[in-house]
């Protein structure tokens, strides 16, 4: 029985806690990293026993604004206990687009190597290694495992392929023959960051694009069909594409001002022509202020899919992007919330009924409200009877889980019945270094109906409609475009609450953080009310949802 069977089996603190035990003695082996700055590669054959290699690069980004140290990290470890093997010996070699960078010794005594790279523009011949040499085989070392090299490497963004040959392991003096050496190969990428200014419909929005795969060239903006597009070079061979691990990851940065992006709510999008759907692209409007992202998130399985409908020959990754205008769609919402504050946030299309195929998104958050992300989680629906309908199935077949980059997912379900279900999560990890910290169970029920909004009822004038003045619509406006501050804006929420427009009952105010910082994320809701998008009772309900859940703290 897997892990995720035995956490929804029971929920007592004694059987969660001995799950995580569990969890955090199994070995990781999660594809990290955006575009890959950081991976564990399957385990080879290294003397007596099987070993995993980790390697990362860092920075994930560079820029010609970047600052600080530049790293090259690796270690190996028992890929059954994860325990470091001392005494390695790494020949490694690094070359990108074909071009040879780096080739050399290093030797670790403690199998926790890093090298501190220089960049500098120079032949591969040129390079130089400050540390010492050890006296067996001639690998650079020193006594602290941190030595510095002056080298072409991480000059700029793009992909760079690693090879790393063990030449000896748990001795100085243990030496494998050059033919038995076990070999490592990774592909790791350094993201770019494009920027463009783009004017449409007499305004400009200063967009970004963080490429974490490669550099991007040929981007466009159409303004007839509101469609963003770029390309980026990328090597289609399948060949090439089974022998290692892939994650493409593009970031596309949009100001909530460009209202058509940012107030859209669903998108169309494609690589090649071929559709992107579900998981594959994110929208996050939480991480950045007035800032809404959209990501583009390629596993190996999708770019293989993808890869079966392009023409033989193609050497580039094309993306394309455009708001869908069709209508935005009313969402219930429902909060599971974690022991350890952490809590889930479910959305899914209010108007979608039994026998249908419902889109549910799931979005992560820390206790400060903060998205969480690179989480690791697994989910589970009951229905009323107690019968397990759907449950998650692991991503990776050695790990527990799904593991989300962005804390964000996007699933379908298709419930047969009317009624109440219960939603079970369970988290697992979270951040580059499998932190536990919110690591837990936690269930919460919600109805699946005729398709009505479930939000409580409001107060209005007997016709059913909400008497909103119209200089509160004004402000709304004013707001999602960051003419006038949060503070004007609540107290046009406070005016609606004295007014009885919105009544709020003593017990229903959520205890949140006490002042009245919204996040920036909620002037979507305001920009389309103020646009006409969506009715006076969506806006008004999803304003009351937010005091009720103590996100949107009003002072009565």
């Amino acid at each position: 029985m897997s892990t995720l069977d035995n956490m929804f089996m029971n929920n007592s603190k004694i059987l969660v806690l001995s799950i995580f035990l569990l969890i955090i003695s199994q070995i990781p082996s999660y594809v990290y990293g955006d575009g890959l700055t950081q991976e564990n590669l399957p385990p080879a054959s290294v003397g007596n026993r099987d070993a995993s290699l980790f390697i990362k690069i860092s920075p994930p980004i560079l820029t010609k604004d970047t600052i600080g140290d530049k790293f090259l990290e690796l270690r190996l470890f028992d890929a059954k206990t994860g325990d470091t093997i001392q005494h390695t010996s790494f020949f490694v070699t690094v070359d990108k687009d074909g071009k040879l960078l780096m080739r050399d010794l290093f030797h670790t005594h403690s199998g926790n190597l890093t090298i501190k790279i220089q960049s500098e523009d120079i032949d591969v011949n040129d390079v130089i290694v400050y540390g010492d040499e050890e006296p067996f085989q001639g690998g650079w070392t020193s006594i602290n495992d941190k030595i510095t090299v002056k080298a072409p490497i991480l000059l700029d963004a793009g992909l760079y392929h690693f090879e790393i040959e063990i030449f000896g392991i748990d001795n100085d003096r243990n030496i494998f023959i050059p033919s038995d050496a076990p070999k490592f190969n990774s592909w790791l990428s350094v993201g770019d960051i494009f920027n463009q200014v783009i004017s449409t419909g007499g305004k400009s929005y200063d967009l970004s694009v963080t490429s974490y795969y490669d550099k991007i060239n040929n981007f466009n903006y159409d303004e007839t069909k509101k469609s963003v597009s770029f390309s980026m070079p990328f090597n289609w061979d399948t060949s090439r594409l089974e022998k290692q691990n892939i994650f493409v990851h593009e970031e596309i940065h949009f100001p909530t001002s460009f209202k058509e992006f940012s107030q859209a709510g669903t998108y169309k999008a494609s690589v090649n022509g071929f559709p992107i759907t579900g998981r594959m692209l994110i929208a996050d409007p939480y991480s950045m202020d007035n800032t809404l992202i959209l990501h583009f998130l390629l596993s190996k399985e999708n770019i293989f899919d993808i890869a079966k409908t392009i023409k033989s020959g193609t050497k580039t990754m094309e993306f394309s992007l455009s708001p869908d205008n069709g209508l935005i769609t009313e969402k219930n919402s429902f909060d599971i919330k974690f022991d350890s504050g952490a809590f889930a946030r479910v959305q899914y299309d209010s108007k979608l009924i039994s026998g249908e195929k419902i889109p549910f998104e799931i979005t992560f958050f820390d206790k400060n409200s903060k998205l969480l992300k690179w989480v690791t989680y697994g989910y589970r629906i009951d229905d009323s009877s107690g019968t397990t309908i759907y449950e998650s199935k692991n991503t990776d077949p050695n790990t527990s889980g799904i593991f989300l980059t962005e804390g964000i997912d996007k699933l379908e379900f298709n419930f047969k019945s009317l009624g109440k279900y219960k939603m079970t999560l369970a988290i697992f990890s979270h951040g580059l270094d499998n932190l536990k910290i919110f690591s837990g169970i936690s269930s919460t029920s919600f109805d699946i109906g005729s398709g009505n909004n479930q939000i409580p009822s409001l107060n209005t004038d007997g016709s059913g409609n909400n008497q909103i003045p119209s200089w509160i619509k004004n402000n709304a406006g004013w707001w999602a475009d960051g003419k006038i501050d949060d503070n004007s804006f609540v107290q046009g929420i406070q005016y609606l609450i004295k007014e009885g427009i919105m009544k709020i009952p003593q017990t229903a105010q959520g205890s949140g953080i006490g002042v009245n910082e919204i996040p920036s994320w909620i002037k979507n809701n305001a920009g389309w009310w103020a646009d006409g998008k969506i009715d006076d009772n969506s806006f008004v309900q999803g304003i009351q949802y937010l005091i009720k859940e103590g996100i949107m703290k009003i002072e009565q």
